[in-house]
């Protein structure tokens, strides 16, 4: 199992654009802001439309969900998938370019989460 402890280093390895912000405060021992970072930076590249650059970000989130102890996956479900349901999508290929995106172990965590957020997602405005 992956601990809180080893969160920095495993997305540091699979997000390397991330290691400097991961260093801007002791990330090791705080796990929620260490996500947080990871959101941040996922959430802007699928906005911008940067999907080769987000890719990384989804698939280390649904590693650290799949493997990680209970704390990871807590901040995983906590902080990382709202952030994600909350990405403005205003056409269908964007939708489904992001959904594609998304890893199994988490897709089902995120299809829960937007039925929860937005009962009716597919009314497009």
């Amino acid at each position: 199992m992956i601990n809180q402890y080893e969160v920095p280093a495993l997305i540091e390895d699979a997000v390397p654009a991330l290691r400097k912000p991961l260093h801007q405060f002791p990330a090791v021992f705080h796990i929620y802001e260490t996500v947080a970072c990871l959101s941040h930076y996922t959430c802007q590249q699928l906005q911008e439309h940067h999907y080769s650059m987000a890719a990384p970000c989804l698939r280390v989130a649904g590693r650290l969900y799949e493997r990680g102890n209970q704390i990871v996956k807590n901040a995983i479900a906590n902080h990382f998938l709202p952030a994600l349901c909350h990405i403005p999508v205003n056409d269908a290929i964007t939708r489904i370019k992001i959904y594609s995106l998304i890893p199994s172990s988490l897709y089902g965590l995120f299809i829960q989460q937007q039925l929860g957020d937005h009962p009716y997602p597919f009314n497009e405005q």
